[in-house]
């Protein structure tokens, strides 16, 4: 699989860095830093593209402002992507109403698009979290949600109930649930939810701490992040204690 990753700061770099070396060594791993662009609507968005060939089947866009977003339609169409996730840690990259634009005109353009908020809640069906999970079907984003997305852990206990291993079977993009793994070791079973789920945030997290509103009441894209930790872990607790 051809992947083409577009960022714009840290925090995009972060996940590339960490995808190239977790990645199957069979996917083609390239990236593209945005240019900062001023216009708030951007009408020639073909001017702000590199000239040199962008070919990949997968577009992850990790860029961190609503015009980086709006290059989308004219990117897949350059690279020949059929299939689009789009990190939201943060939801001034990408207001609803611009969120819903690019998911008609790329739509139209035959291309699949997931929007994973955050991006760690991305599974081989399913994306997002709590109100704003959502199901989709593609070949090439469940590929990379296989290996990429809500943490899958395989827990191993002691004779005291404490954490004595962790193997990461899928970890989130950015790297954070190997880093957890490696503070929850001696950790007693009956602390590790919510604990574990601090830790991750702890890496440092750099999804959004702005405040929504949901079903939950008064929430942030951060907190979700850590609920999605836990949640691996509980379901990782509850095989280990069956073992």
């Amino acid at each position: 699989m051809k992947m083409l990753v577009l960022l714009q700061g840290v925090y995009g770099k972060r996940v590339a860095d960490h995808l190239r070396a977790k990645a199957p060594q069979e996917w083609g791993i390239s990236t593209w830093i945005v240019p900062a662009i001023s216009e708030p609507i951007v009408d020639e968005p073909e001017a702000y593209l590199p000239p040199e060939e962008m070919a990949a089947d997968l577009i992850l866009h990790l860029a961190e402002t609503p015009q980086a977003a709006q290059l989308l339609p004219a990117v897949t169409q350059k690279s020949g992507a059929r299939a689009v996730i789009v990190a939201i840690d943060n939801s001034a990259w990408l207001p609803p109403g611009l969120r819903r634009q690019l998911q008609r005109e790329l739509e139209l353009l035959g291309v699949t698009v997931v929007f994973a908020e955050p991006l760690c809640s991305l599974d081989t069906e399913t994306v997002g979290y709590g109100d704003s999970l959502a199901h989709y079907a593609n070949a090439d984003i469940s590929q990379f949600a296989r290996h990429f997305g809500k943490p899958v852990l395989d827990v191993q206990l002691d004779r005291e109930g404490n954490i004595a291993g962790v193997q990461v079977l899928r970890g989130s993009p950015c790297g954070s649930t190997e880093y957890t793994a490696g503070l929850v070791l001696g950790l007693a079973a009956e602390k590790a939810v919510p604990a574990s789920g601090l830790m991750c945030l702890s890496y440092p997290c750099y999804a959004s701490m702005k405040f929504t509103h949901t079903e939950r009441g008064i929430d942030t894209i951060m907190h979700n992040s850590g609920r999605i930790f836990n949640e691996g872990m509980a379901r990782a607790l509850k095989s280990a204690a069956k073992k």
